[in-house]
Formats: structure tokens, C-alpha cells, sequence
């Protein structure tokens, strides 16, 4: 093909092994990118209280803006990749990435952020599809099993670095944590461009437009309804409607899906592995609680306690210590242990990590979270190397790339999930409590050093019982699927990776 990167022979290295070695470059970066901007942001909402007028609401929609997109459009974005190119589908999500934080960075409104943050998801969605699917099939056998893992580290590590850069970046300004990117989307695009090899499995596969219609309306209803809950009133018409709708439109694609078999957006064959489908279930669970109990605590401090992003970015360094030094450090450990202890070990510290906000008290200063992020970032990087491998494993080597693109939907779902539903019985908690106590709910959504003194000492008792009724409802589902990963994920449905060529 003309537009076919065509790699000089360099010393030591043929032409294939240097565009192997481009190709892990660039799904490295794109991945490590993608998760860093996710918790990156959460430091700096706060900051878009005073400028662009955005409530705990407003944050919660930045945050979605960036998750839903992901959640709904990774597995068509992977089919689409398939026909036109992953090579063309990778540098046009880094052009889209790159494009909608510059504008996320210029943004004058909530509005126009919002939207950016969405153009900046479909970008994730298109890299996270097509990095995965670019390593599954440049390397063979245990190549590929390597380089997923490193695939695996670069998100644990943007996970873990965001709060800690985008705390240091807003000190200075916080647009910066959007156009803080821009170097490395040029550096995609350049890779892209010149050392990437275009892949297409399977080119004359049929797009299931239906299929990605309705998972889309089913997703942004859900998150819709829990982001209009508050204001609409939760047994409202309009509310119930939406949640009824959804109800609808997931029944219909399940069915849809099954019709199709293997031509489906979501292949539901695959669930049939117990392990897959385990492994599928426990990343929901994982990306709901672990990054809402991140977000809740970052509100938790910045906005009741009053402290600066830098000081809430070191606050958080337990978080971001625990969760490089598990996935680095603890990788050969967990995965020779039986995958149902592996992971369920991993659920139970996510579980407890965020069980352990119940630990926080309207006298309680930050050193109170450092407990809850010490097993959360411990779980996280537990989590993160073992959902790579097991949901590739479980699976036949050539759906591989298919495996990780269902994993990380998982994954965006339930970070929308969470953030958006845990982050709604929060505020609804604090707002009930603060009323209950003579305060009107706009002195509840003041950051602390515009909160009355006569009104601190209520809305610190708010945020903290509110974050310890969060806690509970944390430690009762993450108890379910924690039992689900003990009980439900088997080795004897895994692929050996060296056997696999």
C-alpha cells in the first residue's frame, strides 16, 4: 500500500522489529495518556467553581463528558478500526484527543468544557481500541503477553500520576492540565504517521450500527438520569422515564446482539468463559468504587477542608505510591496465585479502601484518607495488571484485541457509573443533612473559605457522614463481587500465551 510506513533497516534491529518497537511506543503512551487525563482532571474541578461556575453537579459532568464516550463507543470504535485501519483509526483518535483538551484549555464556559471533554473521550475511545488490538497483532506468542503487560502498567501508572500532576499543574493554572497533552498528541500523530503499519482483521466485517445505537441511548440515559436526579427529583416523571427508557433499550440489544453471534458490537459468546465474564463484572465494580471513592475524597478536600490542589495532590501521593508500587512491584506474585484469590484479594482491597472513608469525622484533617488510599491504590494496582491478563487469557489469542476493548467499556462504564451514581447519593446525603440543619443548599456548595462560620462546622458533619454512608454502600456491593471473583474465575479456562503464535 502507498501509505505504508516503510522502517529502515537499523543496526541490530530489522525493519520489523523496529515498527514492533514504534507500535509498543505508541500504545504505551496513548494508554499511560488517556488514563493519567481521567484522574488528572478530578484535582482541578474544584478550581472551575470560581471561573466557570460549575457545582459538585457541573464536575460530575466534566467527568462523565469524558467516561461516556469510552463506555459507549470503544467496541465500535475498535469494528470501525477494523475496516478502515487501525493505523488511520489511531491517529485520528489522537487528533480528536489533542483537539478537545487544546479546547477544553480555551474554554470560557462550562458548556463549551463539557463538550471538549466529550471530543476528548471519543479520541480515548478510538486509542484505547486501537492500541490494543495494534500489540495483539504485531507480536506473537509471548511477545504479545509481554507487551499487553506493559500496556497494563502504562494505566496503572496514569492512574496513579494524575492527581499528583494535575494538583502541581493547576497550582500554576488549570488549563494547563488540558494542554499539558499537546506535546504527546504531536508525538502520537508523528508515530502514527511514519512508523505505525496499518492493521485491518478483518476489513469486510459489517458495521452494527443498531447495535452501537442502542448501547449508546441505554448509556447516556443511565448517567443522564443519575446527573438530573438531584435537580428533577429522583421519582420524577422525566427521571423515571429516562431510567425506564434504558431498561428498554439494554433489553433490546441483548437481544440484538445474541442475533448477530459474532458480527454483534459485543461479542456475548465470549461470556460464556466464566472467567471472562468474571473478570468483565469485577472491572465495573473496580472502575466504580475506586475512582468515585478518588473523586469524593478530592471534594472531600479541596471543597470542605479547603485545601489547595498542590497540598490535595500530595495529600493523595498514598494513593499514587501504593498503586505504582503494587503493579510494578507484586505482578509475578499475584499471577501465579490461583485468578479467583488473585483477584478477589484485589476486590477486597478496593472494597475496604473505600469502606474506609467511614473513618473520616467533622474534625477529621486529610491524614484521616490516608488509610483508604493506601489499600485502594493497593487494590488498583493489583487490579489493573490482572484485568489485562486475565481477560486476554480467557479468551482465543486472535479475539485478544476484542478482550481488552470489552474491558476497558467495563472499565468506562462503571468509572461513569460511579462517579456519576455514588457522586449523586453523596450529594443528595450532604444536601439533606445541611437542610435538615437550617442551611440553605447554595451555602452547602461554597468551598471552605466562602462557607460562613456560623455554617463550617454543619457542612463539615455533612460531607462526613455523607462519605461515610457512600462508604457502606461500597462495602456492601464490593463484598457481592467480591465474592463473584472467588467463586466465579477458574485457571482451567485460561490460554497458556506461549502456546499461542
Amino acid at each position: 500500500m502507498a501509505d505504508e510506513p516503510t522502517p529502515r533497516r537499523t543496526s541490530g534491529l530489522d525493519a520489523q522489529d523496529l515498527t514492533r518497537r514504534w507500535t509498543l511506543v505508541a500504545a504505551v503512551t496513548a494508554t499511560f495518556l488517556v488514563m493519567l487525563d481521567s484522574t488528572a482532571v478530578m484535582t482541578v474541578l474544584p478550581d472551575l467553581r470560581a471561573e466557570l461556575n460549575a457545582d459538585f453537579s457541573g464536575q460530575q459532568w466534566v467527568i462523565a463528558a469524558h467516561a461516556v464516550p469510552p463506555a459507549a463507543f470503544l467496541l465500535t470504535g475498535g469494528a470501525l478500526a477494523d475496516r478502515f485501519g487501525h493505523r488511520s483509526a489511531f491517529r485520528l483518535g489522537a487528533l480528536l484527543f489533542t483537539g478537545g483538551a487544546v479546547a477544553a484549555g480555551a474554554a470560557g464556559t462550562l458548556f463549551v468544557l463539557t463538550l471538549a471533554r466529550g471530543i476528548q473521550g471519543i479520541g480515548s475511545a478510538f486509542l484505547l481500541a486501537t492500541a490494543s488490538t495494534l500489540v495483539a497483532h504485531g507480536f506473537p506468542g509471548p511477545a504479545r503477553a509481554r507487551a499487553l503487560r506493559l500496556l497494563s502498567t502504562a494505566a496503572a501508572v496514569g492512574l496513579a500520576l494524575g492527581p499528583p500532576v494535575g494538583g502541581l499543574l493547576a497550582e500554576v493554572d488549570w488549563r494547563l492540565v488540558f494542554l499539558s497533552v499537546l506535546p504527546a498528541g504531536v508525538l502520537l500523530q508523528a508515530i502514527g504517521k511514519v512508523r505505525l503499519r496499518e492493521v485491518r482483521p478483518t476489513a469486510s466485517a459489517a458495521l452494527d450500527w443498531l447495535g452501537f445505537t442502542l448501547s449508546s441511548a441505554c448509556v447516556a440515559l443511565v448517567v443522564l438520569g443519575l446527573l438530573r436526579g438531584q435537580a428533577l427529583g429522583w421519582t420524577s416523571t422525566s427521571v423515571l422515564a429516562m431510567f425506564t427508557a434504558a431498561t428498554a433499550f439494554l433489553f433490546v440489544f441483548l437481544l440484538t446482539q445474541r442475533a448477530r453471534g459474532d458480527r454483534a458490537v459485543l461479542e456475548l459468546a465470549l461470556f460464556g468463559n466464566r472467567t471472562f465474564l468474571g473478570i468483565s463484572l469485577t472491572t465495573f465494580v473496580f472502575g466504580a468504587i475506586s475512582l468515585s471513592t478518588v473523586f469524593l475524597a478530592i471534594n472531600h478536600l479541596r471543597t470542605t477542608l479547603g485545601h489547595s490542589s498542590l497540598a490535595t495532590g500530595v495529600c493523595l501521593l498514598a494513593f499514587t505510591v501504593a498503586l505504582i508500587g503494587t503493579s510494578l512491584f507484586t505482578r509475578e506474585f499475584v499471577t501465579q496465585l490461583p485468578p479467583g484469590v488473585a483477584v478477589g484479594m484485589s476486590a477486597v482491597l478496593v472494597t475496604l479502601g473505600a469502606g474506609l472513608l467511614i473513618l473520616v469525622t467533622p474534625d477529621s484533617t486529610w491524614p484521616a484518607l490516608l488509610p483508604s488510599m493506601i489499600l485502594l491504590g493497593t487494590g488498583v494496582g493489583t487490579g489493573t495488571s490482572l484485568r489485562y491478563d486475565l481477560s486476554t487469557r480467557s479468551v482465543a489469542p486472535s479475539k485478544a484485541g476484542v478482550a481488552i476493548r470489552i474491558n476497558e467499556t467495563c472499565h468506562h462504564l462503571g468509572l461513569a457509573a460511579g462517579v456519576t451514581g455514588l457522586g449523586a447519593l453523596y450529594q443528595y446525603r450532604v444536601l439533606t443533612y445541611v437542610e435538615q440543619g437550617g442551611i440553605t443548599t447554595a451555602v452547602a456548595e461554597l468551598t471552605a473559605e466562602h462557607t460562613p462560620a456560623t455554617a463550617f462546622g454543619i457542612v463539615r458533619e455533612a460531607s462526613a457522614a455523607s462519605l461515610g454512608f457512600v462508604a457502606v454502600v461500597c462495602l456492601t456491593v464490593g463484598a457481592i463481587f467480591t465474592l463473584i471473583a472467588f467463586t466465579y474465575i477458574n485457571r482451567g479456562a485460561l490460554h497458556d500465551p506461549a502456546a499461542s503464535r
